[in-house]
């Protein structure tokens, strides 16, 4: 996946767009004024001037049109993964994969709050999405308790990271507020309570048993709290900020879409039980005591497909609201990709190094265990 700006590559290009437009424009100017004289000309042919000039106006807006539309939307996939011990539910820890840090922390915090996921987690773990039948010899690959709850684990992380992003740049913008809305909890409902990470940890804390002491006190600084912990019980506000004619909805079990004025983009979470590579002595060298065998490492995947709207390209007006897109996907690609990550921590180099002081600690070994010669008395 190129991490290179995706808005700002659409918008560069939309100058050679109004050239083109403007070059028609011209040339279907030039085209009529050649035809005139023609027709001036060959008086008996004047019917199949026109024809031929109709002709020509015609595959002029085909290519303008082409051109302008035949990219108007523009996907990104970025691939992370996870480890479990091998045929079990836990989960192995990453050190500075942000992704996997915080998908174990709010596994942690949903199953500290309701034992019910918690056992369906471990009772349909993800290394039972394929079941084989005997009799058939066939395989049937299937969402399983814990996979489920990996999608919405992977999407809250999404969602979050979303939620204060777009915080973060509209606060920093200078934009004015008035043309942007704010979306809470009780606004999208069906992003809400079909994630039960983002019902569980956005759901207002005098609601929850292990936070409501905190409500009772006389300040009510509960209203303004932005993030609350107790224990491995978290409470994390959520809201999107948004420009003012933008909807937020849920299109699919794993997808969500928001419609903005000038493009629509929809962000989708797959999780197959299938596997996924790590680096060559991985296990061993950064996750710990673990050889090959002892893990088991599956492929996690999020989309995000931007849809721009007829005619929004040609509009130099608008874009600073949307501008928050190309930093969202850039961060996301920055936690979530394996390949970022594999790069971020220069895996490959210190796997060179760790190779090369190992020779040289197994050479100084194999020096010491070797009995003095004549000379060296």
């Amino acid at each position: 996946m190129s991490s290179s700006p995706l808005l700002a590559s659409v918008l560069k290009d939309r100058g050679s767009i109004v050239e083109l437009v403007l070059a028609a424009v011209v040339l279907g100017l030039g085209v009529n004024l050649i035809a005139s004289a023609i027709g001036t000309y060959f008086q008996d042919a004047v019917w199949s001037l026109a024809l031929l000039g109709f002709s020509l106006v015609v595959l002029g807006i085909a290519v303008t049109a082409r051109r302008m539309f035949g990219a108007n939307s523009i996907d990104r996939r970025f691939e992370g993964f996870i480890c479990f011990r091998h045929q079990s539910f836990e989960l192995i820890p990453v050190p500075r994969y942000e992704y996997v840090e915080k998908l174990i922390k709010h596994v942690n915090a949903l199953f500290a709050e309701n034992e019910a996921p918690k056992k369906l987690w471990e009772s349909d773990p993800v290394h039972k999405s394929f079941e084989v039948d005997l009799k058939t010899l066939t395989v049937k690959k299937r969402t399983t308790a814990a996979g489920q709850l990996v999608i919405e684990a992977t999407e809250y992380f999404a969602l979050e990271m979303l939620s204060t992003h777009l915080t973060d740049y509209f606060n920093q913008s200078g934009l004015e507020t008035k043309k942007l809305r704010t979306l809470g909890r009780n606004d999208v409902p069906t992003l809400v309570f079909k994630n039960r990470f983002l019902d569980t940890f956005s759901r207002p804390m005098r609601e929850r048993a292990a936070f409501v002491d905190q409500t009772l006190s006389e300040q009510p600084w509960h209203e303004q709290a932005v993030a609350s912990y107790s224990g491995d019980l978290q409470y994390q506000k959520f809201d999107l900020v948004l420009p003012k004619e933008a909807t937020v909805s849920r299109v699919h079990s794993n997808s969500i879409l928001i419609d903005a004025p000038k493009f629509s983009m929809t962000l989708s979470v797959s999780f197959d039980g299938i596997g996924s590579a790590i680096p060559r002595g991985f296990e061993e060298l950064y996750l710990g005591d673990f050889e090959f065998s002892d893990i088991s490492v599956y492929q996690v995947g999020i989309s995000v497909r931007v849809n721009f709207k007829p005619f929004s390209l040609l509009s130099r007006t608008g874009w600073e609201y949307h501008s928050w897109l190309d930093s969202f996907l850039i961060k996301l690609d920055h936690q979530f990709s394996r390949t970022s990550f594999i790069k971020h921590i220069q895996w490959h180099g210190a796997a060179t190094l760790a190779r090369v002081i190992e020779r040289v600690i197994a050479k100084q070994g194999k020096n010491a265990q070797q009995p003095p010669t004549a000379s060296d008395a």
